[in-house]
């Protein structure tokens, strides 16, 4: 037998160093709370390397292996370890076959609770036989903390070691007896084990059984779950195929639809070019019967005008013979030559007119250059109209003495416009600088210039840029008082301010502007601030008194300018003082008076108000001058070019020849008209009026004959433009009836089965003899025809096409030139792509449930049997155990819920059969019983659910709590009972029902027995193993008398016994123990002693 001799806890929750003996039943006492449990835990992770102690006892508590290390107290991230930490737990071991003690220990090393635990921060501790607790250096005597990894190994002997938990199971178990971790006996163990023995945790006995005896079901999911991920996988893909299929067949749907609207718009289209042809055709034969007709039309009047041209040229010859007569008399003679000196006469009175006139003009613009330099100032002494050719030589050589001081004057006039703009910009700058908030100081601003660069340096120096105008820092109490104040402080009020200990930084500033400064001076305010110590003080009527400041300095030197001033109400008093001054600016100085000149108020925020008001008139007054010297400028620049023009042209030498020209029209009229008196007194002669007569009459005959004549010609000439525009419209109706007739060809030559349907079209919507009216009407129908086929493109077809592409990254033309490639991705999908994937979901259905049979079904099936097989050995084992006058046996029996049991007779149905390699359902189909095959797909039902539901709990990331429900666990299937027997009297009851009247104490026992049989199963398959029970909790509702019998069979069986309890138990309980310990709290510290029961007196 292998026995736990002494256990070493270093490190571990509240204890620190404690080292305890174990015997045969060793007891321990302690309240709650106190950390005995913690204890169990120390044992089962060096033993098993389980970490999960929430699965040990209480699963409410929250124990973790890292709250064990860094000792996790009640509050909330609390820890007594909270750095890093070293924790040992030391097992030593006595092997009474080999007579030789041995260690199993674990060391874990950890940086902080809430950091994760590295591979290598475990390591657990296998000595050789005949090492001891002692001979392993678990405290470095040199630092008394626990040791470091590569310290720890005892002075002799070997000490293996391992960082793998699967590896340390391996190596405990053999050293335990049990033999290797990963054979049926090795795991029974740490299942076994490492389970909490906490009756109260249990609530019934299904839950104890599923604890202690019945392993849960190893059931590989993965590749069912795989199966049903691609079942899953090939729904959507049938659906999206479905779905893609759909929408291919709604665009062929739409296609066809655009397809009818195109062939509507085609043959209307066909049916208007028909038209339109038939009836350009008609309008080439309308234009040549015009043309016949026009000219028949033309010959007709070229006969006519052969005639008109005979009588004209005899009337002429009639005319002609007339006139000879008329002409050949002496009358006549006379008569022409009187006419003749008419003509002659008429053209000198033309030429002299032309002289005249131009020689007016010349007056005319003269007359103008007067009156507009009399305007601008320079006045002739001699009035235009009282100029005469004697005068003129004055007013000429006035005139060329003009020149200069007209010029001289233009530019004045210019300069002057332009300095009073510029003034008023100015004017204009500052105003919006003053209603802005700045002011526009005297001497170009200056002011303000230099303290932009005093600011600038001290800027650049890191300083605070405070430089200062001394005016801005002032006030003046009394308004009445301002003038004199800025009178007497003048452009001292410009002067620059800066704190004492900015004043160097300044003055270089001050210094590199060198002549720039203008009259601004620099403050030296350290200067004044020494002055100001030993400053006389001036009285009230100083004019000092009428000016503050914030700045101290400021008003400082406010009072040194002004405190000698002496404010006088009237002039009288003003002598009784060596400086004295009014409010109306009278000045007295040491033997002398003057009167200062009205300021420019800069001080206070009402000498800005001020300054606006001041400034808008002043703007207001450069207004109306600025317009003025314009206009008077607009009149010097008028007649200094009016000059220029006279006197540079011709107009001064036209106008001295105006008294001749008028004289010379006076004669030149008068002779025309002398020479009109006798051309009429000659042509009253009898004999010459019958001649002219005569030949009068004879003129009117040929003027008659000629009038004829050209009214023909006109004829001829329109008739012959009205043929020649016959012949190009007939030619322009030709051509277009060829176009047409050959756009209808190129139409129906693409569009050969339109042609029949177009005819029917067209006759349809005019009589044959009609096509133009068909034209039309075909031509008014197609714009509608279009636009409800391009509507439809566009907001049906198309988007539902481009819809598709973007789905299904797809790049197919849009439109009807498209819909080729969608009905041939249609068609395919249909006929090929649905019908293959439904073949392969119907083949993955089956190959699912083949997978269900074999893995699912049929290992539940084999669980069943190897649970009955389990609870046969354990009634053989329990039949050899009494508590007390009871013995125990397991019953287990078919479920008795009806669907439960339906389905357990599914699974343990002789259909139900291991499938081999080689068999499938389709091997099975044959022989298989339909309502056998039902009631399979019905379970599968029932627990592909839960498959389906943990699949997507990992997907999502939920598999904390995710477990599978009872349809998957075989052991759900089954019953169970214990059947409890009296040896004394031969009674038999069952635990279920004596469960229902009992205390919870006799309930307890036979799960103790129980748990022992469970562990004598593995303990007693080796000739020398351990036989160590752990107990949390023991005995918790037992009474005295129930838990005497257990204590009894403890000692009966040879089980080692660690016992974990309160005080209230120990009456019953020390007495069966060979140690019996106390669990104390010592300060924060957790301590173990000898338990000693003090006598009642």
């Amino acid at each position: 037998m292998i026995e736990l001799k002494r256990l070493k806890l270093i490190n571990w929750h509240n204890f620190e160093n404690v080292t305890f003996d174990c015997a045969r039943l060793t007891y321990m006492i302690g309240v709650n709370a106190v950390g005995k449990t913690t204890i169990l835990d120390a044992i089962r992770y060096c033993l098993t390397t389980n970490r999960n102690f929430n699965a040990l006892g209480n699963k409410k508590s929250g124990r973790t292996l890292q709250g064990s290390v860094h000792a996790k107290q009640r509050g909330e991230n609390a820890y007594r370890r909270p750095g890093h930490t070293v924790a040992y737990i030391g097992a030593e071991f006595w092997d009474s076959v080999k007579r030789t003690p041995f260690v199993i220990a674990v060391r874990v090393e950890s940086e902080g609770p809430m950091q994760e635990l590295h591979p290598g921060d475990q390591t657990w501790y296998l000595s050789e036989d005949g090492c001891t607790l002692e001979q392993l250096p678990f405290i470095d005597p040199k630092t008394g903390a626990p040791s470091a990894k590569e310290d720890f190994k005892p002075a002799t002997g070997r000490l293996s070691y391992t960082r793998s938990p699967s590896e340390a199971r391996d190596r405990i178990c053999r050293a335990l007896g049990i033999g290797r971790a990963s054979s049926p006996l090795g795991k029974k163990f740490n299942e076994v084990f490492q389970m909490g023995t906490s009756m109260d945790e249990i609530p019934n006995f299904r839950e104890f059984l599923y604890q202690y005896i019945l392993p849960q079901p190893e059931l590989d999911l993965d590749a069912l779950q795989g199966d049903r991920l691609e079942l899953e996988n090939l729904h959507a893909v049938l659906a999206e195929a479905q779905t893609r299929a759909n929408a291919l067949e709604e665009i062929v749907d739409f296609g066809r639809e655009a397809a009818e609207k195109q062939t509507q718009t085609l043959v209307n289209r066909g049916a208007a070019l028909l038209a339109r042809a038939a009836a350009d055709g008609s309008e080439q034969t309308v234009w040549q019967e015009h043309l016949d007709a026009g000219r028949r039309q033309l010959e007709q009047l070229n006969a006519r005008y052969a005639d008109a041209k005979n009588a004209e040229a005899e009337a002429r010859r009639a005319y002609l013979s007339a006139h000879g007569a008329a002409s050949a008399s002496g009358e006549g003679r006379a008569l022409d030559a009187l006419t003749e000196e008419l003509s002659r006469r008429k053209t000198a009175l033309d030429t002299a007119a032309c002289k005249a006139e131009k020689a007016e003009s010349a007056l005319a613009r003269t007359q103008s250059l007067l009156a507009v330099l009399r305007r601008s100032g320079f006045a002739a002494g001699i009035k235009a109209e009282e100029l005469t050719a004697d005068t003129l030589p004055q007013l000429t050589a006035w005139l060329s003495a003009q020149e200069k001081p007209l010029e001289e004057a233009y530019f004045a006039a210019r300069q002057n416009t332009a300095a009073l703009q510029k003034e008023q910009a100015g004017k204009r700058a500052e105003l919006d600088a003053v209603s802005g908030g700045k002011w526009v100081y005297p001497h170009g601003d200056a002011a303000t210039r230099v303290r932009d660069a005093v600011n600038a340096e001290l800027k650049s120096r890191g300083m605070q840029p405070d430089a200062k105008i001394f005016c801005e820092l002032l006030n003046v109490e009394d308004e009445s008082w301002q003038d004199c104040v800025e009178a007497c402080l003048g452009d001292r009020r410009f002067d620059i301010l800066v704190p004492p200990a900015h004043y160097e930084a300044a003055k270089s500033a001050f210094v590199a502007l060198k002549d720039k400064v203008g009259p601004i001076s620099l403050l030296d305010t350290p200067g004044i601030r020494k002055a100001n110590r030993r400053a006389d003080k001036y009285g009230p009527d100083s004019l000092a008194a009428q000016v503050s400041s914030e700045n101290p300095l400021a008003a400082q030197y406010a009072q040194t300018i002004l405190g000698r001033i002496v404010c006088c109400d009237t002039p009288d008093t003003l002598e009784q003082h060596p400086d004295s001054a009014t409010r109306d600016l009278l000045r007295h100085h040491p033997f002398r008076l003057e009167r200062l000149r009205t300021p420019q108020r800069y001080i206070g925020l009402d000498a800005r108000r001020a300054r606006a008001g001041v400034l808008a008139a002043e703007l207001e007054a450069l207004g109306e001058n600025a317009r003025a010297a314009a206009q008077t400028e607009q009149n010097l620049k008028a007649a200094y070019n009016q000059y220029q023009t006279l006197l540079r042209g011709t107009a001064l030498d036209e106008l001295a020849a105006l008294w001749d020209a008028r004289a010379a029209l006076t004669a030149a009229q008068n002779a025309v008209t002398e020479q009109e008196a006798k051309l009429t007194e000659c042509r009253e002669n009898p004999l010459l009026q019958q001649l002219y007569k005569e030949e009068e009459a004879r003129e009117a005959a040929w003027e008659a004959a000629r009038a004829a004549v050209e009214q023909t010609g006109g004829d001829i000439r329109v008739c012959q433009k009205q043929i020649a525009s016959c012949e190009a419209e007939q030619k322009k109706a030709g051509e277009t009836a060829r176009q047409s007739a050959d756009a209808a060809r190129s139409f129906f030559a693409a569009h050969p089965l339109v042609e029949p349907l177009a005819r029917t079209r067209m006759l349809a919507l005019a009589p044959a003899d009609k096509p133009r009216a068909a034209a039309q009407a075909a031509e008014k129908a197609q714009a509608k025809l279009d636009d409800a086929l391009a509507v439809y493109l566009t907001g049906t077809l198309e988007p539902a096409q481009k819809a598709y592409n973007e789905h299904y990254v797809c790049d197919y033309p849009l439109g009807l030139a498209g819909l080729d490639q969608y009905r041939a991705q249609h068609e395919s999908l249909v006929r090929i792509d649905l019908e293959r994937y439904a073949a392969r979901l119907e083949q993955a259905q089956r190959d699912c449930k083949d997978r269900f049979r074999k893995d699912i079904l049929f290992r539940m099936k084999d669980d069943i049997f190897n649970a009955r097989r389990q609870f046969r050995e354990l009634n053989k084992v329990m039949e050899q155990l009494t508590y007390g006058e009871e013995v125990y046996r397991f019953e287990l029996e078919p479920s008795r819920d009806p669907q439960l049991a339906a389905f357990y007779q599914v699974i343990v149905d002789k259909g139900n059969q291991q499938m081999t390699e080689g068999d499938s359902l389709d091997n099975l189909a044959a022989t298989a019983d339909p309502a056998y095959e039902r009631q399979v797909d019905e379970l599968m039902e029932k627990i592909m659910a839960d498959v389906d539901e943990n699949t997507r709990a990992r997907q999502e990331g939920r598999t904390g709590g995710v477990t599978l429900s009872d349809y998957v666990d075989y052991r759900t299937y089954l019953d169970y009972d214990i059947k409890v027997t009296n040896r004394v009297t031969g009674q038999q009851a069952y635990l279920s029902r004596v469960s229902r009247d009992s205390s919870g104490g006799e309930n307890q026992a036979p799960f103790y027995v129980a748990i022992c049989a469970s562990l004598l199963q593995i303990y007693e398959k080796s000739e020398n193993s351990i036989r160590l029970v752990l107990l949390d909790e023991a005995f918790s509702k037992m009474t005295s008398d129930r838990i005497r019998p257990m204590m009894e069979l403890f000692r009966r069986l040879q089980l080692q016994v660690l016992l974990i309890s309160t005080v209230e138990k120990s009456t019953a309980i020390q007495p069966y123990c060979d140690i019996t310990y106390s669990i104390v709290r010592h300060g924060d510290a957790n301590a173990i002693a000898p338990f000693v029961r003090l006598a009642a007196e």
